[in-house]
């Protein structure tokens, strides 16, 4: 592989070659000869299975490239012969072997939106019933009853334009006429070629519409939202050098969830389907880039899948800032911090019901370690956030055992 040296590493049947939980793994592995068994400690979701994996598949590869802990272990069914990859060696990698990257990223866009589907299951009770055509009507009617009329115009524009024959066509259109005023240009052109110019609150794509490019942020930011039981739930706040839009793009799938600029001037390279594998052979660093952040995303989703299982909705605000915490690097200290959002995101974040919100934002705004700066949430000592979240975690094990001891067999 060129320049790439990579080592060959041997482990005897039984042996373990990681170990979930696990922190600072720097390398990843590719399965020379012999079979891998894939285990967790607690399956989140029904389909979350162990699995036996064997020559050509990936070990590790998730938490060497977001640098993140282990979140499965690996232990040996036959004797194995591994190649072992640092993680700083990844680009080289690729530039020499542009069907590894591809294989890597359509498997992480795959296991996205496999975690996406059983999150989303998890915290509606609808969820994956309706059909992507619909999915994209009812967004728009959610958008027009909370009085956000330009992204409404702009979802059920999308909605004729891609089902003419639709059930809802005709409403859609009618639609369309009721907010015409809305009907204004979505970006303007950058300078430099495939560049996007998007204002606060305009709709880069929206959930279920299907999309041929990707983005990469260059400036600005984009929350990544989702409808869901008539609520919106932020699953993502994206910045500068963030990528996004990439499973539509690789499966040939409609849009998961929307992506909405936040702030006034936001710019973006649009990569169109048919530039990526180029990019993908000319430009290693971005593919590179694209692997750490699908890398960070699934880590992300594993986060959010647990997030989802606490019940209480305090519980999970509180998880939710520390698993924002530890997505920053920030280690538990008696230092302050202030976070880059404000309470009424946080709110959707944790996926609190809009009918329970104001309660569960007084008692938590009561907190004395609790403040504002600018509208964004401060914390006065970090320990503080990380001891009440592991308290509810360990509130809802434990409330999640005695259920299992009532259940019957």
């Amino acid at each position: 592989m060129g320049a790439t040296q990579l080592s060959i590493v041997n482990f005897k049947k039984d042996m373990y070659i990681l170990v979930e939980g696990k922190h600072d793994e720097k390398r990843f592995f590719i399965i020379r000869e012999g079979y891998v068994k894939i285990t967790k400690q607690i399956s989140m979701v029904k389909d979350d299975a162990d699995s036996v994996i064997g020559p050509g598949d990936f070990i590790g590869i998730v938490p060497a490239m977001a640098q993140r802990s282990q979140i499965e272990s690996a232990q040996a069914v036959t004797d194995v012969v591994l190649l072992a990859v640092h993680y700083s060696q990844f680009e080289g990698l690729i530039q020499n072997s542009t069907p590894i990257a591809m294989k890597i990223i359509q498997q992480f866009s795959r296991r996205i939106r496999y975690l996406n589907n059983a999150l989303t299951k998890i915290r509606s009770k609808e969820a994956g019933t309706d059909a992507d055509k619909d999915l994209l009507f009812k967004t728009g009617e959610y958008y027009l009853e909370s009085k956000m009329k330009g992204q409404a115009y702009y979802v059920f524009k999308r909605y004729v334009e891609c089902y003419p024959d639709g059930e809802f066509a005709e409403l859609a259109a009618g639609r369309l006429k009721e907010l015409e005023a809305y009907n204004e240009p979505l970006y303007e052109a950058g300078s430099g070629d495939f560049l996007r110019i998007y204002n606060k609150d305009k709709i880069i794509f929206a959930d279920g519409e299907p999309g041929q490019s990707l983005y990469i942020i260059q400036k600005g930011t984009v929350k990544i939202t989702k409808i869901l039981n008539g609520n919106e739930i932020i699953l993502a706040i994206l910045k500068h050098g963030d990528i996004f839009g990439e499973m539509a793009l690789l499966e040939n799938k409609p849009r998961s969830a929307a992506a909405i600029a936040q702030e006034n001037g936001t710019v973006l390279m649009e990569v169109l389907k048919q530039n990526f594998e180029l990019m993908a052979k000319t430009q290693p660093a971005i593919i590179n880039r694209l692997t750490q952040m699908l890398s960070e995303r699934i880590w992300f989703s594993y986060k959010q899948l647990a997030n989802a299982l606490i019940k209480d909705p305090l519980g999970r605000i509180y998880d939710y800032m520390t698993i924002i915490l530890e997505k920053n690097n920030v280690p538990p200290s008696d230092s302050s911090f202030v976070f880059d959002f404000g309470p009424d995101e946080l709110m959707k974040m944790a996926a609190v019901p809009a009918e329970q919100q104001n309660a569960v934002l007084s008692k938590f705004l009561n907190e004395k370690d609790i403040s504002l700066q600018k509208g964004k949430l401060s914390v006065r000592h970090i320990n503080e956030i990380f001891k009440l979240g592991d308290y509810y975690k360990r509130m809802h094990k434990r409330e999640a055992a005695q259920n299992r001891i009532k259940a019957p067999r």
